[in-house]
């Protein structure tokens, strides 16, 4: 038999597309070069991970670690802050900062919950500062934190915040100054030109490497935006072809739990989608657990359920649509047979009865497929092994020896 492909029209230009965007792709090459090189900070996954920015910024800011900067990365970073700031909402100037020494500073970490705290007991002075990567403030945490030191250090009159993002965004606090990621590589781009000569070679590197990946990834970096509007205006058909067609990390998920279900004889696959993976205990298929209405074509009232969220994956024991009374002696019944921890009461459509979670010790986007199956996979045999037991032999009992209906 003849295989040769046949491409219908779209199929053809969709492939000429791919090869113009592969092949002599000058703008491609460049951004690779720009891409290419090896990045400590990208290689251990820190790019978006706000505890990792805070705690290299806190060793770059505490003038007593041995990076050899002294306060001066701390303390040219405030005074451009406070360059433009009314005298009125800070009580600090620049001049302050230059006249004073800052080398006996003291940084917390994560002291009550704030990121960075920095602590001057010589000249009453306390910052605090807030550090936000992809998120946003939330219940009422600058007024919290700012009450907290408050009450900390009384009687201390230079008391403010940093609120730093990767724009600058403004706080919504008036004792909070916005500042960028785009001053803290600016100021460190500049310090590394500058002392060169003095600063250690892993200390250099470090902050070169610092700074290269908050341009790759968190502030702008005008050529690298450049190279890709060309690209993407040049190629767009291609670039769309393969996002279109770029790997799902959630039907990855999907993929790896129906294999993981279809592999247990007990058990049996329902109705099921890319978020939602649902499956039952085979003994479990008896009239009255097969009344269920609204929710599962099979009918089932009983279905363990898994949530594949973006960033987390939970598995959950539902009691389902069905007649009332069924429900309530089922939600009854679960009272009283470990692992199953209903709610308080239940509610008229879902009521969970079990719950556990699946999510990985990282975020997904830090883990390769095979990592992130061999985690599930790790969760799965410790639930099939200890809890399903259980639950499948309390329930397959209690609807076999009583009549709930």
């Amino acid at each position: 038999m003849d295989e040769t492909v046949v491409y219908t029209n779209n199929d053809d230009a969709d492939r000429k597309a791919l090869e113009a965007f592969v092949v002599d792709n000058h703008e491609l090459e460049r951004l690779e070069d720009l891409l290419i090189q090896f990045n400590i900070f990208e290689a251990i996954g820190a790019v978006w991970q706000e505890l990792r920015h805070s705690d290299f910024l806190a060793f770059l800011l505490d003038p007593q670690q041995n990076h050899g900067l002294g306060d001066a990365f701390l303390k040219r970073l405030l005074q451009r802050i406070l360059v433009d700031v009314e005298r009125s909402t800070i009580p600090v100037s620049p001049i302050d900062l230059d006249v004073w020494s800052l080398d006996e500073i003291f940084v917390r970490r994560e002291w009550q919950n704030i990121d960075i705290l920095l602590e001057d007991e010589t000249h009453q002075l306390a910052i605090i500062i807030e550090n936000k990567i992809g998120t946003g403030e939330h219940s009422d945490q600058l007024e919290r934190y700012y009450q907290q030191v408050r009450h900390q250090h009384p009687n201390w009159k230079n008391i403010f915040g940093l609120y730093l993002t990767p724009a600058g965004d403004e706080p919504s606090h008036k004792a909070y100054l916005p500042i960028s990621y785009e001053l803290v590589c600016t100021l460190l781009e500049n310090l590394a030109s500058s002392r060169a000569s003095t600063l250690g070679t892993d200390v250099l590197t470090a902050i070169k490497h610092y700074s290269q990946m908050l341009r790759r990834h968190i502030v702008e970096n005008t050529e690298i935006d450049e190279l890709c509007l060309r690209i993407y205006q040049k190629h767009r058909r291609a670039l769309d072809l393969i996002y279109e067609r770029r790997p799902d990390r959630q039907a990855t998920i999907r993929a790896i739990l129906l294999k993981l279900i279809e592999a247990e004889p007990n058990l049996i696959l329902d109705a099921s989608n890319k978020t939602y993976i649902r499956f039952s205990v085979k003994d479990w298929d008896v009239p009255v657990l097969l009344t269920g209405k609204g929710w599962s074509p099979s009918g089932r009232i009983l279905l363990f359920q898994f949530a594949n969220s973006i960033d987390r994956l939970k598995l959950a024991l539902y009691i389902g649509p069905g007649p009332e009374k069924t429900r309530q002696e089922l939600f009854e019944f679960a009272h009283d047979q470990p692992p199953l921890k209903p709610s308080k009461s239940l509610s008229k459509i879902w009521s969970i009865i079990y719950s556990r979670s699946f999510s990985t010790s990282r975020p997904y986007d830090e883990m390769s497929d095979d990592e992130i199956e061999a985690e599930i996979s790790n969760h799965w045999k410790n639930f099939v092994q200890n809890d399903l037991p259980k639950i499948a032999a309390a329930i397959s009992h209690h609807v076999h020896t009583s009549s709930p209906t």
